[in-house]
């Protein structure tokens, strides 16, 4: 029954995702919508959500990932500022930078760390363990995918 009720969650997210898609012609963001679409589909499999666990963790697990995306834009506008830096900034100038660097650090593990209560009250701690496992390798899972996608394209 469980299996079932996933399968019909997962089917549901897809044809969500697949009826988002069909409304846009932006490939950046079908882009987006496929890795999402992809993830779910990697996570419903490999992390055996009950019905209710599911219900309740997919909303909280897209808003961290939407706060977390807001802190990789500015990781990336800080690091753009940091690799272009004028080395005839004042030293008060770079002293505001790094601590800039430092602070959005800072930021970003309070949010992982929010989360990571949220996701404790939803799931036993094996899971959020597996959770954490499974980004990771999710990430390793996507990369590859990339890598031999590219490489394919490099022997035509």
């Amino acid at each position: 029954m469980r299996q079932l009720i996933a399968i019909l969650t997962l089917g549901l997210l897809i044809f969500t995702q697949t009826q988002a898609n069909a409304q846009r012609n932006d490939d950046e963001e079908d882009r987006w919508e496929r890795y999402r679409t992809e993830k779910v589909a990697f996570f419903t499999t490999n992390l055996d959500f009950t019905p209710e666990e599911a219900q309740k963790f997919w909303p909280v697990y897209n808003q961290m990932e939407k706060e977390m995306g807001e802190f990789q834009q500015k990781r990336h506008e800080l690091e753009d500022k940091v690799r272009n830096v004028d080395e005839n900034l004042s030293n008060k100038e770079l002293i505001k930078l790094t601590r800039e660097h430092v602070a959005l650090g800072k930021t970003e593990a309070e949010v992982r760390e929010k989360y990571n209560e949220k996701f404790l009250e939803i799931l036993p701690p094996l899971k959020v363990i597996k959770l954490y496992k499974m980004e990771y390798e999710f990430r390793i899972y996507m990369f590859r995918k990339y890598r031999d996608r590219n490489r394919g394209n490099n022997n035509d």
